[in-house]
Parts: C-alpha cells; structure tokens; sequence
C-alpha cells in the first residue's frame, strides 16, 4: 500500500473511531482504557501493516517526554501509531535516528499521532537482506492533558 494512503486512511480511521468508540477517561490507565486503546491501536495498525513486538502502555503528565530505543531493521518501511485516552488533548511523536537527526514528526494538534518511517537502504526484491541494523529512538511527546496524567498506548508496524 501507498505509505501517503496508509497515513491517509489511519488520519480517517481514527477520527471515525473516536467518534464511535469512547475511550475510557482516566487519570491512570485502567483494564478498560488499556482495553478501548488497544482495540483502537490495532484497527489503525491492520491498515498499514503487521504490528511489530508488543504495544506499549504508559501514563504521561503535560510536559513530559519519553524516549524509546528501537532497533529497526533498515530495509522494512515503520508506521509508529500512539492514541491516547479522552484527557489528552494533544501529544506528538517523533522519530530520531542514533546520531539524533530527525526521521519524521506529527506534531500536529492532536491525541493520535502516526509517523510514516521509511527503510533507509534500498534492495531489490531479489537481493532483500534482512538484519541490517538501524537504531533509532521514538519520543512520546505530551503537550496537553486535562487531568494529572494521560494514558497511551504506542504500536509499530512494518510492512515491507
């Protein structure tokens, strides 16, 4: 699929899903917020690919960063995808390759940032190896919480 189709119909998938599913408000994640999260993370990552290792959960305060480790593989394409419940009002999410330059960032004004990460080494479909190291840090940026803290959950898909 067209990685501009992709961001496309995942920016309609989610607008279309919080208007139809309410996500559980909560200062602390519950079963039930991690549950509706998940539920919505996994219907927009189906759209762009096959989800990489497990989703991750947290809870967040306006003003707070944080900063995941991801050993990519260079020659599959990511799409990194972070909803948070109904107190979040806006969180970015950024990709920074080891040196620190900037891969991609949605920095818009949002709850459900996707970032688009493209292989960094081409290879013909017949001289595709896979394992070629590229480390990278995703940031969960949260710029606005109504309550104390916000809950989120992080997915990555790749799709080759």
């Amino acid at each position: 699929m067209n990685p501009r189709t992709c961001l496309n119909l995942a920016a309609i998938a989610s607008i279309t899903l919080f208007a139809a599913i309410p996500v559980a408000g909560a200062a602390k994640l519950s079963p039930d917020s991690t549950a509706e999260i998940r539920k919505l993370l996994n219907m927009l990552g189906d759209i762009c690919g096959k989800e990489v290792g497990e989703t991750r959960f947290g809870e967040m305060a306006t003003g707070d960063v944080i900063s995941i480790p991801f050993d990519a593989d260079a020659t599959v394409e990511y799409h990194f995808n972070v909803i948070c419940d109904d107190d979040c009002e806006n969180v970015d999410l950024a990709a920074q390759e080891a040196d620190g330059s900037e891969i991609d960032v949605d920095d818009a004004d949002d709850n459900a940032p996707v970032l688009n990460v493209h292989e960094s080494e081409y290879r013909s479909a017949s001289d595709k190896p896979k394992g070629i190291l590229r480390p990278m840090t995703i940031e969960i940026r949260m710029k606005s919480c109504k309550a104390e803290t916000c809950g989120y959950g992080l997915r990555v898909s790749a799709s080759e």
